[in-house]
């Protein structure tokens, strides 16, 4: 079932509608929660505040940098990919349930870190360098993250499929929905590399993986790092592109 947009005259899936909104209010409130880590954070540094002690100003600090860097940007991508292969392309999605599971799986994970680092279980920091060790909730709830987050990607991937057999579009993609794919490719790479270096942290925190190379997990864990950023700034220029289409 489709709606037309009054402002923009886009057709406008219903269940893609509500897939968009509820990552769209997590991406918010993972900002806000980033937003709050850090007005924490000001204070503490403030030395005629020093509002928090040494144990929570680093359990603040990593809560800071996972819902900065990874859960708001994140979120509001899987919102704009939903968007980017239905509403730009007059396109119905192609498997909305595949949508609400990537989305499920994305806010289990986002709860159970979040819950993890402020119950004081992992107190690690954002980047988790070996040989601190965080409770191994903490490494699986980032793992479904990712996971759910790879699923949102197949997702976009089949509704670029369906709207190209069902020629909702031009000869070619809309450039915000250019934009958006080649963010989709850069997060496979991403969520991929996040997955090679996250299974084995958690096997280790478990106590099945003995030792885990301080070394290798840093440069390997860096191929999520800088890469997750890659894919903010790709998906910010086409949304550059999309408001200037709009406007």
């Amino acid at each position: 079932m489709f709606r037309t947009c009054d402002i923009t005259g886009f057709k406008v899936d219903l269940k893609a509608q509500t897939l968009i909104r509820v990552n769209a209010v997590f991406a918010v409130v993972s900002l806000l929660v980033a937003i709050a880590c850090a007005i924490l954070l000001v204070f503490t540094r403030w030395p005629q505040f020093h509002l928090l002690d040494a144990e929570w100003f680093y359990r603040v600090l990593t809560a800071h940098g996972l819902n900065a860097l990874i859960f708001w940007i994140v979120f509001f991508e899987a919102a704009g990919l939903v968007f980017g292969s239905t509403v730009t392309l007059n396109a119905r999605m192609a498997y909305p349930m595949g949508g609400w599971i990537a989305t499920y799986l994305m806010i289990g994970g986002f709860l159970l870190t979040n819950i993890m680092v402020f119950q004081g279980f992992a107190d690690v920091l954002f980047t988790s360098y070996v040989p601190l060790k965080a409770h191994p909730l903490y490494y699986l709830g980032i793992i479904l993250f990712a996971v759910g987050a790879l699923l949102m990607v197949a997702v976009f991937f089949g509704n670029l499929m369906v709207a190209r057999k069902e020629k909702t579009y031009g000869e070619s993609l809309p450039l915000f929905t250019y934009g958006l794919t080649a963010a989709a490719i850069i997060a496979v790479i991403t969520l991929a590399t996040g997955a090679i270096i996250y299974i084995p942290a958690l096997l280790w925190s478990m106590g099945i993986i003995e030792n885990l190379d301080p070394a290798t997990y840093k440069v390997v864990w860096w191929g999520l790092g800088h890469s997750s950023q890659q894919i903010n700034v790709c998906a910010m220029v086409a949304i550059w592109y999309l408001m200037s289409l709009l406007t």
